[in-house]
């Protein structure tokens, strides 16, 4: 078996040259100014008042074992909350979306999965743009996170979908349908060729396996 390599695409060959398996990365489109300015903020609020409570409990405890404990379990709390929002920024700008012949893997999130490629709708990939297209709209968050300039995780579209969203930006959208009872909304660096490839990747893969 040969392997060939390409940016962001692999290929192996069999020994008589038919390509058995393929796959290619997107990287996700990277998150504005204000994604990274809403999670500092956000990192800020939650680190002065526990700052500001840390210091009160050493002016006003006269035994130092109770304000070292309050202070390690602050801390903690801010550690975990810093941590939580350094990641969503991280994965508003390093995430990956795998095309490959078994399906669609999300990596570097939070919500990140692999899909099946039975399970994809083929079809009715398309791109979409969700100022004009307002049925494509969130509507409720159920299980995600919501920022300016990113939406990560779980969400209720206008039409009624329940959707799994990586979006960084409201045009040039990827909206994949699946057979499992939500849609995913994506925002790969390039829209159009992540179009292409999952067209080509997979119903390649389907007349290879019906022939």
């Amino acid at each position: 078996m040969l392997l060939l390599c390409g940016i962001g695409r692999i290929t192996a060959l069999d020994v008589q040259g038919m390509e058995i398996m393929t796959h290619k990365e997107f990287s996700i489109e990277p998150a504005s100014t204000a994604t990274y300015l809403a999670i500092a903020g956000i990192i800020l609020v939650a680190i002065v008042p526990l700052v500001f409570t840390a210091v009160h409990f050493f002016r006003k405890s006269e035994r130092l074992t109770i304000p070292m404990i309050v202070l390690f379990l602050i801390v903690t709390v801010v550690v975990i909350v810093c941590g939580f929002f350094v990641y969503f920024g991280y994965s508003a700008r390093w995430g990956k979306f795998v095309v490959a012949d078994g399906g669609l893997q999300i990596k570097g999130c939070l919500y990140g999965r692999a899909i099946p490629q039975d399970s994809i709708n083929k079809e009715r990939i398309k791109i979409v743009n969700l100022i004009t297209e307002q049925s494509y709209r969130t509507v409720a968050r159920t299980n995600g996170i919501g920022l300016p300039g990113y939406l990560a995780g779980w969400f209720r579209l206008k039409n009624g979908d329940k959707a799994l969203l990586f979006v960084t930006r409201k045009t040039d959208v990827v909206y994949i349908p699946t057979s499992e009872g939500y849609c995913v909304l994506l925002s790969p660096s390039e829209p159009i060729e992540f179009l292409k490839v999952t067209q080509q990747t997979w119903n390649d893969s389907e007349a290879s396996f019906a022939h």
